[in-house]
Formats: C-alpha cells, structure tokens, sequence
C-alpha cells in the first residue's frame, strides 16, 4: 500500500509538471528563439484535425471506463492517459494557429514525457527496472534533441541528431536481449517504426505534412495499444490473486521450493535457470498484494470463535464467558524423549500425535482446540453455547478418544505413550493477542486450574476439578470418579479434586463423537 500510495504521489507530480511545462517553455523558448518566432501558422489538411479529435475522443473514453469499471488502477497509465489527452487537446485548440516547429516541438516534450511511461509500463509487466532494460540511453538521446530542437536550421543539427540517434540504436538493440520477456516484440517495432520515420523527416522523403500524419497514427498505436495490453494484464492478474486462496498459497509455495530444491541440487544450464526464474515470477506475481482476504480466511482458521472480524476492525479484542469447560492434555515423559532423541524424530511423532488429536476434535461442533506448546494440547468448549453440561460431556468423550490416539502410537523407543489430562469449568477471557502474528488465547484462572490439574493427573488417568465432577456425576458416562482430598496445586492451593480412568467401568454401547442436538 505504501509503494501504491509513492506511486500515485510522484506520477501525480508528473503530470502536472507536464501541464505547467507551456508557461516553464514559453518565456525559455518560443519567446526567444527565431525558430518560433518568425515563420508563420502551418496550415494543415482538416484531416489532421479529425485524427487529433479522434485520438482525444478515444483516450477519453478509456480513460472514463478505466476509472469507472476497472478494479486495478495503475498510477504510469493513468498519467500517460492524462498527459497524451492534454497533447491532443492542444492540438485541436491551436489547429492552425502555431508554426510546424511549435507543433513539432510539443511533440517531442510529449515523447519526453509518455515514452519512460511506456517503458516504466513494460517494466511492470516484467518485473524489471528502467535501469535493467538500459532506457536511460533512450532518455538522453530524446531530452538531448528536444533541447536542441531550437537549433534545427543550423547545419551542425543533422549531425547531432545523428550522434544521438546512436544512442537510441543502442538502446534498441540492447532491448533485444529481453526477447523472452513479455510485450518485448512490440516496444521493439514500434520504436523502429518511430525511428524510421524520424529518417524520413530528416530527410524530408515525403511532405510536412504526410510526416505529421505518420506520427500523429504512430501515437495513437504506440500509446493506446500499451494503455490496453497493460490495462487487461493488471486486470487479469487482479482476477487471478485476488481468487487466490489459503490452499492456493501454499501450492505456490511448494513449487517454488520444488524448483528452488532442483536448481541447488542440479548442474542448471542458463536456459534451464531463465525457465526457473521466468515461471518463479510468474507464480510470485499470483500471489495477491492485498492481503486482507488471506488474512481473513487464515483468522478463521486460527480464530474459529468469530472473533476474526473483531480483531480486523481493531475493537474490543476480548470477551469474559462463565461456564467454559478447558481441558490440558500432556504426554508423560515428554522430556525425557526430547533429551534422547533428535530433534527431527520429536517432530515427526508430535506431528503423528498432533495430526490424530486434530482429527478427533473436528468431530465435535461445540470444541475448539487453542494451541500447543510443546507437547500440551489445549481445548476448550464452546463459548457461544452455555449448555456447560454437553460441553463437559463430549470434552470427556474427547478425551477418551485422544487416549486411544495415544495408545495406538508407540514412542522412538517402542514403547507405549501415556498422557495426564486435566480439566476445568469455569469463567475465562477470550481474546486476540498481538498484531503481527494473532493468536487466539484463553485466560484466566479456570485456564491455571485446569493446567495444574493436568500436571498432577496421574497417567492415563484424567483430572477434574469439582466443577467438572458435579456435572459429569449427572451423566450416564459409567465412569468411577476418585476422590482425591487436599490435592496440592501449584500457586492456588489444596484442593479436593476428582480422577478416573479414561476406560469405562462396565461395557456399554460406543455412543456417538457428535454433539447431542
């Protein structure tokens, strides 16, 4: 946004510059050189006039429907409208009331001003910079004929314009090298079409005014053909990223990891790497500048309490909820194997267990796991529901599930996991915090409680406070709750807790992981 914002600014400035530019050149040029000042208004065919009319109605109309219809606004072709619409129209105000070399030299002021807009355009496109595609060269040579176009009648005129015209030889033939790249071929014909006809004015093969002509067609060719072949591409790609989603971002990724993998990895031939570099920018230009809708759909993921739309609007980011059912989970000996083992093998089995527990708590509607922090897993209920009682009974449902996960993975070392899980009831703060990268927390002290609970549950077993056990002793689960008196929690004190085996105590039917509706 903030490139955006310096686009339009200085592309601004541009162009007013160039509408000042006629009281800047008057006092410097027309009012004291005789080129300017003794020949007489050329009079020109009414069809020079009606090319000039045309020209003006078109870029009108382009530019009307741009700014109206067009989602994607370019600050370059915007200018480039603009300052061509102000050159027409002054030819069609001064239509045979200035001499030809007046009229020929707002031309090439205008050429100073569009032609680094057509090449800044091309630049665009292709990811590239004034500099890389060496238009300076063009830049110097045409700045250095216009202010010297005061001298066209000397005989040292020709000569110079000669010497610079090497200039936009070189510049042309450097931009060849650029073949691959896209909208190349046409700046190439249409600077040779406008070189050819400058060696026809020079040397003055057809009439003034056959010339004029040519350059007025040449104009409308050069500049209305950018203004359209740019204008679809920005909106075609606005088409592209702006549909792009989450999952699309991470195909992107994976590609230009791939080739970025198999360019390290191989001996890559410069055709090989041009290919590599060519589809890298063009999968990099899929990706959307505006970031808003990722951003949403990334909040919806990490943030699935509809608390996303309040973190975008940057209100409120918390709410108090009473009744909410938190639930720790842990693996015993966690850092025991982490001490043993790589770092890498930690990984993939946090992954395996992970990946399991995410895919039991999908199945409950009214449960949302928060975050994990090495090997705690934390889940809570559903705030926006305050039936606490299916909260707390699919919570243990949950967790009898996640201790079957558990069961069915086996450590590096081939023995069997065991997890403590600890479990609360009570009120919580639920908010968004930080800015860069927001993370979705539960605090409070039933949060406290129901980590303690989880750190002094014995394995395999869970731990419930007695919030949780006068609920959960009203619900036909067929578990046996243990009690266990003055239960030392860490910063809050003793307490009388509850604990039971995850398995149930006599044989029932398997019920259903869906909430109860």
């Amino acid at each position: 946004m903030k490139t955006l914002i310096n686009d339009v600014m200085t592309m601004s400035i541009y162009t007013v510059l160039y509408y000042q530019i006629e009281n800047i050149m008057r006092p410097l040029v027309y009012n004291k050189y005789d080129l300017f000042l003794k020949e007489s208004p050329f009079i020109f065919n009414q069809s020079v006039q009606t090319i000039n009319v045309f020209i003006f109605s078109a870029f009108l109309f382009f530019t009307v429907q741009y700014f109206l219809y067009n989602k994607t606004k370019n600050p370059t072709l915007c200018s480039m409208s603009f300052i061509y619409m102000k050159y027409t129209l002054d030819n069609i105000i001064y239509f045979n009331s200035i001499n030809i070399y007046q009229y020929e030299f707002q031309r090439l002021l205008m050429w100073c001003f569009t032609t680094p807009l057509i090449l800044k355009s091309y630049c665009h496109m292709n990811k590239l910079t004034l500099i890389q595609i060496n238009a300076h060269y063009h830049i110097v040579s045409n700045l250095a004929v216009l202010l010297l176009y005061a001298f066209r009648k000397t005989r040292y005129y020709i000569g110079i314009v000669f010497i610079l015209s090497s200039l936009e030889a070189w510049f042309i033939y450097r931009f060849f090298e650029f073949g691959n790249k896209k909208f190349t071929k046409f700046i190439i014909n249409i600077w040779m079409l406008f070189s050819g006809i400058s060696l026809f004015d020079i040397f003055q093969f057809v009439s003034i005014e056959n010339i004029q002509i040519s350059f007025l067609l040449s104009d409308i060719i050069a500049k209305l053909t950018t203004a359209l072949v740019i204008n679809d591409y920005d909106e075609q790609l606005n088409n592209i990223s702006s549909n792009v989603d989450l999952q699309s971002i991470t195909l992107l990724a994976l590609m230009k990891k791939s080739m970025k993998q198999f360019e390290v990895s191989s001996v890559i031939t410069p055709k090989c790497r041009e290919l590599i570099k060519h589809f890298d920018d063009k999968m990099s230009s899929y990706i959307p500048t505006d970031r808003t809708d990722l951003k949403l759909e990334l909040l919806r993921k990490i943030l699935p309490l509809d608390l996303e739309d309040k973190y975008l609007s940057r209100s409120k980011n918390y709410k108090e909820y009473n009744f909410i059912c938190v639930m720790f989970v842990d693996i015993v000996s966690y850092t025991e194997l982490a001490r043993r083992y790589d770092s890498s093998v930690i990984y993939a089995l946090l992954n395996n267990i992970y990946t399991q527990f995410d895919e039991e708590v999908v199945k409950y509607s009214n449960l949302q796991k928060i975050e994990t922090i090495g090997d705690a897993y934390m889940v809570v209920g559903d705030i926006y529901k305050s039936d606490s009682k299916n909260n707390v009974k699919n919570m243990i449902l949950l967790a009898s599930e996640l201790f079957n996960v558990i069961h069915n993975i086996k450590a590096p070392d081939g023995n069997p996991l065991q997890l403590r899980i600890g479990m609360n009831l009570g009120k919580v703060v639920v908010g968004v915090l930080g800015t860069e990268i927001p993370r979705l927390c539960v605090i409070g002290n039933t949060v406290n409680v129901a980590a303690r609970l989880q750190t002094t549950a014995t394995p395999d077993k869970i731990h419930i406070s007695r919030h949780v056990y006068e609920i959960a002793n009203q619900l036909d689960l067929q578990h046996v709750y243990n009690l266990r008196e003055n239960t030392h929690l860490k910063n809050i004190g003793d307490v009388n807790t509850y604990e039971f085996s995850p398995h149930r105590e006599r044989s029932v039917s398997s019920p259903s992981p869906f909430p109860n509706t």
